[in-house]
């Protein structure tokens, strides 16, 4: 089997799982309403709190958004490895990093999962923007990033304001930090930096192909920025307003 074929059952398979809509799902179960019909429209955990009026509700949508785009990414990555490259080359099993093909998978394996979130194939519309997949590609490519992540996030949210464009920003910075990541801050499973920063700057390009109109909320003067420090240092809660 050729390894282009290995790729697209791995793009496939992340596709189909990356497509479950749990915001949707968590918002029907309690409302009975089509969280597509309400507030943004979006089917994500901000919209999830717009649907529900409930931050934990919210956050719990967006732990099963987290989980399922985890499971989209790891499942067919690992699959690939049993089936495909570590018969293809045995050596993979001490080190990971020689064939550089498998670490590719972990890119179309995100590509997939966000794909899936942002048009699932269950719901045949726009779903998610894509928040949860970088989250999930963090927590099991590179923890070590989602920690450059978390850090640049409430400086570049004070500086830009605007919380869509700052997820984006964030997350192709670091898709560049991905790229020079030193060996010994990479992951045994996960061992080459090229498909950490293909995957994270291709992931902050097709989040920005969702945000069409939030720039036009933006241009027009409707989005509110997000005010962080209000919500740390004011009455507001910070849960609050981060789901806004």
């Amino acid at each position: 089997m050729h390894v282009s074929v290995v790729y697209i059952l791995v793009f496939l398979s992340s596709y189909l799982i990356g497509s479950i809509p749990f915001s949707w799902i968590v918002t029907k179960l309690k409302t009975g309403e089509d969280i597509r019909k309400i507030g943004s429209g979006n089917v994500g955990g901000r919209n999830v709190f717009r649907a529900t009026k409930s931050s934990k509700l919210a956050y719990f949508a967006g732990f099963l958004d987290v989980s399922r785009s985890v499971t989209a990414i790891v499942v067919p990555y690992f699959m690939a490895f049993q089936w495909y490259f570590s018969k293809q080359t045995p050596l993979l099993l001490v080190a990971p990093f020689i064939d550089v093909r498998w670490c590719l998978c972990l890119t179309v394996g995100g590509m997939g999962a966000i794909l899936g979130h942002n048009w699932p194939l269950y719901l045949l519309s726009p779903g998610g923007k894509g928040i949860t997949v970088v989250l999930a590609s963090l927590i099991f490519a590179n923890p070590i990033l989602l920690g450059f992540w978390i850090v640049l996030w409430p400086i570049i949210i004070t500086i830009i304001g605007y919380s869509s464009i700052t997820y984006i920003v964030v997350t192709a910075l670091v898709g560049v930090i991905g790229f020079f990541l030193p060996a010994y801050m990479l992951m045994s499973w996960a061992p080459c930096p090229l498909s950490l920063g293909l995957l994270l700057i291709g992931v902050s390009l097709i989040m920005l192909s969702r945000q069409k109109e939030n720039f036009q909320k933006i241009r027009s003067g409707e989005a509110k920025k997000m005010k962080i420090w209000k919500g740390i240092f004011g009455k507001k809660k910070l849960s609050e307003e981060i789901l806004k």
